[in-house]
C-alpha cells in the first residue's frame, strides 16, 4: 500500500476538521424502542413458529440491523470527529501555507525572483471569504468555532504587500484551502515617493456574508493613497466574523512600518545612495510577528 505524503495527510486532516460534526448520541427512548421492538417481534415469532431457535434468530438479526444502521455510524462519525486535529494547529498550518505557497505566488505572479527579498519585506494580510462569488461557490465556504470562541475558515482572501527597494508591490487573491487552489489574482505597484497617505481606519460597511445574520457592518482598513489619486485598501479585519486572533495582522505596526520606510526614502535617500529598507533596531518584522502567530 502506497505511503501517503504530508501534504496529502495534511490535506485529509484539514478537510476532516472542517466537515466532520459532533454527531448527536443515541437518545434512551431510541434504545428502549430498540429493545421493545426486538422483544415483541421475537415473542411474535417464536409463537408464530413455535421455535426458541427462530426467535433468538430473528432477535439477533434486528439487533444487527440496528447496530449496522444506528450504532455503527454514530460511532464513526464520533470517531471521526475525535480525530480532528486542535485549533492551534489548524492555525499553524495556514500560516504555513501563507508564508511558503502565496509568498512564493506573489513573487512569481509579480516578477519579483530577481529580487533579493527577505521575509522583513512582505506582511500578508489574511482575511475570510465570506460570501459566495462566480468561482467560490457557498458549499465551499465552511467555518468551524474554536475552543477559545472564535472561527477557523475554509476559504481565504490573501493581501501580500511587497516591500521592494524603490516601490510597494501588491498582490491579491483568494485561496480555497480544500483543494489547495488560487484564484482571483491581482496585483499592482507604487512608488514609494507617489505614496502620499498612509492611515490606518475603521468603516462602517453594508457587506452581504453568509454568516452573521447576513451582514457585515464593519470593516478594519489599510490604506494606501497615491499622489495621483489613486488608492489601495487593504481589509485587515472583519470582526464580526471573529476569526482566530493568530490570523490577524497588528495593523497599527503594518502602518507603522511603511511610515518609516517613506520617511526613510523621502528624508535619508539620494540618487546614489545605497537603498534603505531597514526596521528601527530591535523591532525587526518576522512574518510570525506580522500574522501574530504563536
Amino acid at each position: 500500500m502506497e505511503e501517503k505524503t504530508y501534504s496529502e495527510t495534511k490535506k485529509e486532516y484539514i478537510e476532516n476538521y472542517f466537515l466532520s460534526k459532533k454527531p448527536q448520541p443515541i437518545s434512551v427512548n431510541a434504545y428502549i424502542y430498540a429493545i421493545s421492538l426486538i422483544t415483541i417481534i421475537s415473542i411474535g415469532s417464536m409463537l408464530a413458529f413455535q421455535s426458541k431457535s427462530i426467535a433468538i434468530l430473528t432477535g439477533a438479526t434486528i439487533g444487527l440491523l440496528f447496530f449496522r444502521l444506528f450504532l455503527y455510524p454514530y460511532k464513526i462519525k464520533k470517531r471521526q470527529f475525535e480525530m480532528r486535529v486542535p485549533d492551534e494547529q489548524i492555525n499553524k498550518w495556514l500560516i504555513e501555507d501563507l508564508k511558503i505557497k502565496i509568498k512564493q505566488k506573489a513573487i512569481d505572479h509579480l516578477l519579483l525572483h530577481d529580487e533579493p527579498l527577505t521575509d522583513e519585506q512582505f506582511i500578508i494580510i489574511p482575511y475570510p471569504v465570506f460570501h459566495s462569488t462566480q468561482k467560490i461557490s457557498d458549499e465551499q465556504l465552511h467555518r468551524v468555532s474554536t475552543k477559545n470562541g472564535y472561527y477557523n475558515y475554509s476559504v481565504w482572501n490573501i493581501q501580500v504587500l511587497v516591500l521592494g527597494t524603490d516601490y510597494l508591490s501588491y498582490y491579491f487573491c483568494s485561496y480555497n484551502w480544500f483543494d489547495d487552489t488560487i484564484l482571483n489574482e491581482k496585483s499592482s505597484e507604487f512608488f514609494y515617493e507617489d505614496i502620499a497617505l498612509v492611515k490606518s481606519d475603521v468603516e462602517q460597511v453594508n457587506f452581504a456574508c453568509k454568516w452573521n445574520n447576513g451582514l457585515l457592518t464593519e470593516a478594519h482598513i489599510l490604506k494606501l493613497i497615491n499622489i495621483s489619486g489613486d488608492f489601495l485598501y487593504l481589509v485587515t479585519e472583519l470582526p464580526e466574523l471573529m476569526q482566530s486572533p493568530e490570523t490577524i495582522i497588528n495593523q497599527e505596526r503594518a502602518v507603522q512600518v511603511l511610515r518609516i520606510i517613506l520617511r526613510q526614502i523621502r528624508k535619508n535617500r539620494k540618487p546614489n545612495d545605497e537603498p534603505i529598507i531597514q526596521f528601527p533596531t530591535g523591532s525587526s518584522q518576522t512574518d510570525e510577528q506580522i500574522l501574530e502567530s504563536a
